[in-house]
């Protein structure tokens, strides 16, 4: 097969000489389902690089996340240090401990004293 190339100016012209498996091979690479190929290559091509993308983003929140954990298991033992102390600053002072304070101030079931109704006798 020859193929004359001719500019549209001027006398410069070329001319190529094609086999005839070089004229099948590009019969075949200019097909419909090549094509069809090369389009769904792209796609996945496309997908898969903006999903590499990701990754330098995902990777700085997994170090963020990873940060703030630690924080969060330091600030949790610390608190659990400073609660422990006050305990026994409490136990020191002979203060009663929360749960002491709040028993006192709930009445006894075991109380007999009749009650008033709800809205007699007060607020």
């Amino acid at each position: 097969m020859y193929v004359h190339v001719h500019r549209e100016v001027g006398l410069a012209h070329r001319h190529y000489v094609l086999r005839p498996w070089q004229v099948r091979t590009l019969g075949l690479l200019a097909s419909r389902p090549a094509l069809l190929l090369y389009l769904v290559a792209a796609l996945t091509w496309g997908w898969m690089a903006s999903q590499a993308a990701r990754v330098p983003l995902l990777q700085q929140r997994v170090t963020t996340f990873e940060r703030d954990a630690e924080r969060l298991d330091s600030l949790s033992a610390t608190l659990t240090e400073l609660q422990t102390r006050y305990e026994q600053v409490q136990r020191m002072m002979g203060a009663a401990t929360a749960q002491q304070a709040s028993a006192a101030l709930r009445p006894d079931s075991n109380d007999t004293t009749p009650r008033p109704p709800a809205g007699i006798g007060g607020r």
